[in-house]
C-alpha cells in the first residue's frame, strides 16, 4: 500500500511538471515584455538604474499615496508574483544574483525582473520559493494567457475580415497575426479561409435580400385573375381559382372585353344604388356618375339647374368673375370723383341705382337712373348704388339689389 501511494505521488508530480516559461528561454520575447512593462502607464517598471533612481520613488509614492520610504520597501523581491523557486532558477540560464539583489520571474507581466526594482502593480505576499506554488502560478497564468490570446486573435481576425469585405487591408491586424504565426501561435491559412467564408456569406445574404424584395414586390394580376376578382364575391376561393385556371386554358371568358365593360357598369350602378340619391337641388352628373376623393369613390352630384356651357359662355363667366369695380376716381378726388361719373339719363351725374337698370332692346345697352333721388321721387326699392351700369353686374348682394320697402 505504501509503495502504491509513493508511485501515485510520483505520477502526480511528473504530470504536474511544466516547461519553463517562454520568456526565460527567449531573450527577444523577454526584452519585449520588459519594455512593455516600462512604458505601460499602469505598470511603470523601474527604476532603470537602481543606483540613480531619479524621481522614480517619489512618483510611485505619490501614485500609491504613501511615503517615499514606504515605497522603497515595496520591491519586486517581496512581491507575490516574484518567482525564485528552485525550478525557476534552473529555467534561467547564467548568473541570477548581483550586488543589488537577484533575478526572478514575474508571473504578472511575464519577464525576468530584478528584486531591487518595483512597479505600480506590486502586491505583498512574496516571493515564491516553492516549486508547487510556482506550478500553480504557471497553470493559472497559462489559462489566463490563453483566454487573453484568444480574445486578441478574435479582435485581430474581425478587423482583418471587415477590411477585406470593404475591399481594403488592415496592415496592423495582418502584421500582428503574421508575427503570431511565426511564433507558432496562429495559422494564417485559417484567416484566408475565414475571409473567403465571410465573403461567401455576404454574397448569400445579399442575394437572399434581393430575392426577398422580389417576393414582396406585388405581382400584377393577369387578365384572367382580374376578371375572376370582379365576378366572384370571395377572393381567393376554390371556385375563383378554378375559374382562373380554365380561363388561362382558353375555356371561358373569351369575350373578356364585353364582360369587363358589363361588370364595371353593373358595379357602378350597384354603388349608386347603395350610396343613395343626391340631396335636394342636386342631380347625378349625366356622364361622370362617380368621382374619386381622398382615395374613395363618391356619387358625382351637380346642381340641378346647371348645364353644360359652351366655350363662349365659359369665357364670359370667367370674365365676370374677374371683373372688379373701378373706384380710382373716388379714391383720387373723393366726392368730386363721385360726381364725375356719368350717372343716369340726362344731365344727372354721379353713381347709378342698380335696382333701376334696364336693358335697351334696340341698342342692348344697360341704362340706370342716378343714385340720388329727386325731391318727391319714390322708388320701389331703396337705391343700391354703383359707380357705373356695368358695375351692377359684379358680385354684390346677388340678384335682388337693395331692400324692399
Amino acid at each position: 500500500m505504501k509503495k502504491l501511494l509513493e508511485n501515485w505521488n510520483k505520477f502526480v508530480v511528473e504530470q504536474k511538471e511544466m516547461p519553463c516559461p517562454a520568456p526565460t528561454q527567449d531573450l527577444e520575447l523577454n526584452t519585449e515584455n520588459r519594455d512593455a512593462a516600462i512604458q505601460a502607464e499602469h505598470i511603470q517598471y523601474g527604476p532603470l538604474n537602481v543606483d540613480e533612481p531619479g524621481d522614480y520613488w517619489e512618483d510611485i509614492a505619490e501614485y500609491w499615496n504613501t511615503t517615499e520610504e514606504a515605497a522603497q520597501k515595496s520591491l519586486c523581491g517581496n512581491c507575490v508574483a516574484f518567482d525564485i523557486s528552485p525550478r525557476m532558477d534552473e529555467c534561467m540560464p547564467g548568473e541570477v544574483s548581483d550586488k543589488d539583489g537577484r533575478l526572478g520571474y514575474c508571473w504578472m507581466h511575464h519577464f525576468k525582473c530584478h528584486s531591487a526594482r518595483s512597479c505600480r502593480t506590486w502586491a505583498k505576499g512574496g516571493p515564491i520559493t516553492e516549486d508547487k506554488v510556482s506550478y500553480d502560478w504557471q497553470e493559472r497564468s497559462q489559462s489566463s494567457m490563453k483566454n487573453l490570446q484568444e480574445s486578441q486573435i478574435k479582435k485581430l481576425e474581425d478587423a482583418a475580415i471587415k477590411a477585406a469585405l470593404d475591399g481594403k487591408n488592415d496592415p496592423r491586424a495582418i502584421q500582428a497575426l503574421t508575427k503570431m504565426s511565426k511564433m507558432g501561435k496562429y495559422n494564417m491559412a485559417a484567416l484566408k479561409k475565414k475571409i473567403k467564408d465571410a465573403k461567401a456569406r455576404t454574397n448569400e445574404e445579399l442575394e437572399a435580400t434581393i430575392d426577398e424584395k422580389k417576393k414582396k414586390k406585388k405581382k400584377k394580376d393577369d387578365r384572367c385573375t382580374r376578371i375572376a376578382k370582379r365576378k366572384y364575391d370571395v377572393w381567393p376561393s376554390a371556385y375563383a381559382s378554378g375559374a382562373v385556371v380554365r380561363c388561362r386554358r382558353g375555356k371561358i371568358w373569351k369575350g373578356v372585353k364585353e364582360d369587363i365593360e358589363k361588370i364595371v357598369r353593373e358595379e357602378v350602378e350597384a354603388f349608386l344604388a347603395e350610396s343613395g340619391k343626391c340631396q335636394k337641388g342636386y342631380k347625378t352628373h349625366p356622364t361622370q356618375k362617380t368621382k374619386e376623393m381622398y382615395g374613395k369613390t363618391y356619387r358625382n352630384c351637380i346642381k340641378a339647374e346647371e348645364k353644360e356651357l359652351t366655350e363662349a359662355e365659359l369665357e364670359e363667366k370667367k370674365k365676370k368673375k374677374k371683373a372688379k369695380t373701378d373706384y380710382s376716381k373716388e379714391k383720387k378726388s373723393g366726392l368730386h370723383g363721385w360726381f364725375s361719373r356719368q350717372g343716369g339719363k340726362g344731365k344727372s351725374k354721379g353713381w347709378v341705382d342698380c335696382n333701376t337698370c334696364r336693358t335697351d332692346k334696340k341698342t342692348g345697352r344697360k341704362t340706370c337712373k342716378s343714385c340720388g333721388r329727386k325731391k318727391g321721387e319714390k322708388r320701389a326699392k331703396y337705391p343700391s348704388c354703383r359707380p357705373t351700369p356695368s358695375a351692377c353686374g359684379t358680385k354684390g348682394k346677388g340678384k335682388k339689389w337693395g331692400k324692399r320697402k
